[in-house]
């Protein structure tokens, strides 16, 4: 239940990030949710259990989600340079966001 939550925000946050951007078909929201909620669930569960109290080291991986995530939108969308500041844009905000919920505990 505790990984929900976060990955919740994420896909709250992400997703409209990109609908503002352009991708509003069914198909491409389906690609931003499904993409937010893998990585954010992957991301989670290596920070708990193979990086417990590694906070910066679980941030790190932060980059290796914005590759995994453009990597994911590149296949679906197409590449360019607009789509990938866009993905680096998104986590960088739902990043901070979760840096400012987890400062609060």
């Amino acid at each position: 239940m505790s990984f929900l939550i976060p990955c919740a925000l994420t896909v709250l946050l992400e997703t409209p990030v990109f609908y503002l951007a352009g991708y509003r078909s069914r198909d491409e929201f389906i690609v931003v949710v499904c993409a937010n909620v893998v990585t954010n669930l992957l991301l989670n569960l290596t920070a708990t259990y193979l990086l417990p109290g590694r906070l910066a080291a679980a941030y790190s991986l932060e980059l290796v989600v914005v590759a995994v995530e453009y990597t994911v939108y590149a296949l679906a969308f197409g590449r360019s340079k607009r789509l990938f500041l866009l993905t680096l844009a998104a986590n960088c905000l739902s990043c901070c966001f979760g840096m400012l919920l987890h400062v609060g505990k």
